[in-house]
């Protein structure tokens, strides 16, 4: 009796050893702190991460500009067979064929393209603002349509120095700026040193003053008249016709004037810009201030821009003068129209 209740003693503690020993090996094992079940279903979930990862990534190479070749970060037009183009590109075709006097086609399937005939597509707008992309300042993954706001809070996006105007030429994430501070020379600098730099920026200053006094001066003038003038393209007479525009007549003051422009930039020249003159039908002398802003019904921004000219019986029309724009590849958009829509502001100088 004695013997097997021995016997059974060992077995029992043979059994409890072997249960240790396994213990241990799953001990050993990556997910050792979980059960089955969760592992399982922790390696379900990392797959279809994956899958959506590369869900995504199939998508962005489907959903890219037919010209750049990139996914569109704002409006996306298609052609009548629906190839994308996003809409710097396709101001740009619209106005490299305004230019060459051709008409312009889809790069993809040569199909004629225009503002009429090409429309939204707000499905992959949408779509596009959806797919998920990276901070290029700290990495995280969001959808693009967030991205905007993120990168205006993000904690690791580039700031300067407060006292860069002054001479400190630091350069960094937000959250150092603080620690920055505490380090920066510039702030214990006697007056004598920093005032160079504070004198650059204060001439910098003045002038964009003066701009705006200038502005404000001409749009108080007594003798002030407004016409909406439409430029529409011609071709020159030369060998190699040259593009330019051309308003009809118009009158103001009791005179006729007209208004002629040209384009700097060929369809070869990423950077293109659009210069303005006026000319005048008679032979009054009369010394007006003019100034070109864009049509109630156009979106590019113009900076105005005064400009001063006397006519007399020998000169009868002004320099060109480029038309300034706060973004200067939205020239592209004013070629692409079919006409060019500005507002002309002219007062008379007593």
């Amino acid at each position: 009796m004695s013997g097997s209740g021995e016997r059974w003693t060992r077995e029992r503690q043979f059994s409890r050893d072997l249960d240790d020993s396994m213990r241990l090996s799953r001990d050993s094992t990556p997910d050792r702190d979980l059960p089955r079940n969760k592992t399982k279903r922790i390696k379900i979930n990392n797959d279809k991460e994956a899958q959506v990862l590369q869900f995504h990534d199939r998508i962005s190479e489907v959903l890219i500009c037919t010209v750049c070749l990139a996914n569109p970060s704002v409006e996306v037009y298609q052609c009548h067979y629906g190839h994308l183009m996003c809409i710097g590109c396709f101001y740009r075709l619209l106005a490299d064929a305004r230019i060459k006097d051709e008409q312009a086609r889809c790069p993809k399937c040569r199909v004629d393209i225009s503002r009429s005939s090409c429309a939204r597509n707000l499905a992959v707008e949408q779509t596009l603002s959806e797919l998920l992309t990276e901070c290029i300042y700290c990495n995280c993954t969001m959808s693009r349509g967030k991205l905007s706001i993120h990168s205006k809070e993000c904690k690791s996006r580039p700031v300067t120095c407060l006292f860069n105007m002054v001479g400190c030429s630091w350069t960094g994430p937000v959250h150092q700026q603080h620690s920055h501070l505490e380090e920066c020379d510039f702030q214990s600098k006697p007056c004598r040193e920093v005032m160079g730099q504070f004198s650059k920026h204060e001439k910098r200053h003045d002038e964009q003053i003066d701009k705006y006094r200038k502005v404000t001066n001409f749009m108080s003038q007594q003798k002030m008249q407004i016409t909406d003038v439409i430029l529409n393209p011609h071709r020159t007479d030369d060998f190699l016709p040259q593009l330019y525009y051309e308003s009809s007549k118009f009158n103001l003051f009791g005179q006729y004037w007209l208004v002629r422009g040209r384009i700097q930039g060929d369809e070869h020249n990423f950077q293109r810009s659009l210069s303005l003159k006026i000319f005048q039908k008679g032979k009054n002398p009369i010394e007006i201030e003019y100034c070109f802003l864009r049509d109630p019904y156009c979106t590019v921004q113009i900076k105005p821009e005064v400009q001063k000219h006397c006519f007399t019986n020998d000169d009868g029309e002004t320099e060109y003068h480029e038309l300034k724009l706060v973004n200067p590849l939205e020239v592209n958009n004013l070629l692409a129209e079919k006409s060019i829509k500005l507002r002309l502001y002219m007062a008379q100088v007593n």
